[in-house]
């Protein structure tokens, strides 16, 4: 699966898992960042971050390992995207 279709995947789980209203997420793009506090971000809080991860290991069938610093990988659309993809080139 290329990054751009684990973005697109991403944008359904902003909606369908964290309620974000669907207008707003149509207006992401691969740059924008995930964490609150981060100008321009989405505004991801910890408990958001830990639904997300669940939400990934379900559909893409991935561990997100716990125990690894997975800070840099959920930075951005981009960096998580990229990350996703190259997990699942990898499995």
């Amino acid at each position: 699966m290329e990054p751009k279709e684990v973005f697109d995947e991403l944008k359904t789980m902003l909606v369908a898992r964290l309620k974000f209203d669907p207008r707003r997420a149509a207006e992401v793009v691969e740059a924008t960042p995930l964490p609150k506090g981060v100008e321009d971000s989405i505004g991801l809080d910890s408990l958001d971050f830990i639904e997300l991860s669940i939400a990934i290991e379900e559909k893409f069938g991935i561990v997100m390992d716990e125990s690894e610093d997975l800070g840099a990988h959920f930075a951005s659309f981009d960096t998580l995207s990229r990350f996703i993809a190259g997990r699942l080139g990898a499995a």
